[in-house]
């Protein structure tokens, strides 16, 4: 089964829901459940997205990156390079280019024998991709949550349908992928300058079977990854 590692398709949800309020300190459901990793068990409380829903960025992702994706457990594994675009929608809010992003990653991480990735037009929550060897693999947001701690920390939880189709057959699996954004120096000291700043990012996913296959649902594979975006300079 391929596994997208889709850090900014996906993906969406709405509106931040839990903060982290300073005189009054409320554990931050999102921390808690990365705490756990990879204990995890299937996500039964992940909120269903509406088919318009999209994942809302906070305003320090605007414009686009250069991403740096390391899998930790693979140190020799070479990271994977590519292209993350932030821009704002008709109602003026920040969400990721979907179609551009997923695309980016597919082709420079030379797995999986990606040759397109669509958008679905009617939602944004659903994508579709082109592969070698008469192969298509279709992707289905079927649940998210999103947490602005503060202004430096940002973090999203994301449940993806994959169903692979072949000429053969068609494989179904779901993919769990938390991610912690937070401001990170763009110098060696990594002192964080308002205007001129990096984002760095912890990624943990969870791959689960196919929806009904087990009362309690474990994961099948679990990876964490490292991830920097440093902003992209056309000079």
């Amino acid at each position: 089964m391929i596994s997208i590692l889709i850090i900014f398709t996906y993906a969406g949800p709405a509106i931040a829901e839990t903060f982290l309020e300073i005189n009054n300190f409320q554990p931050s459901n999102l921390s808690e459940r990365k705490l756990i990793w990879p204990d995890w068990r299937f996500p039964s409380s992940i909120k269903r997205p509406r088919l318009k829903d999209d994942l809302i960025y906070p305003d320090w992702f605007e414009g686009v990156w250069d991403v740096t994706s390391q899998i930790v457990s693979d140190q020799y594994q070479e990271p994977i390079i590519h292209s993350a675009k932030f821009i704002h929608n008709t109602f003026g809010n920040l969400i990721a280019d979907r179609e551009y992003n997923t695309q980016s990653y597919a082709l420079s991480s030379k797995t999986g024998g990606f040759l397109l990735v669509k958008n679905d037009p009617k939602s944004p929550n659903r994508q579709f991709a082109k592969l070698t060897e008469d192969r298509y693999l279709e992707t289905k947001i079927i649940g998210r949550r999103q947490e602005e701690i503060d202004n430096n920390i940002f973090i999203t939880d994301e449940l993806i349908l994959q169903i692979l189709h072949t000429p053969e057959l068609s494989r179904v699996s779901q993919v769990e992928t938390l991610t912690e954004f937070k401001k990170c120096g763009s110098n060696q000291k990594n002192e964080i300058n308002l205007s001129d700043f990096n984002i760095c990012g912890e990624q943990f996913q969870a791959i689960y079977n196919q929806p009904g296959q087990n009362l309690i649902s474990l994961p099948i594979k679990t990876e964490k990854s490292k991830l920097i975006l440093r902003k992209t300079n056309y000079d």
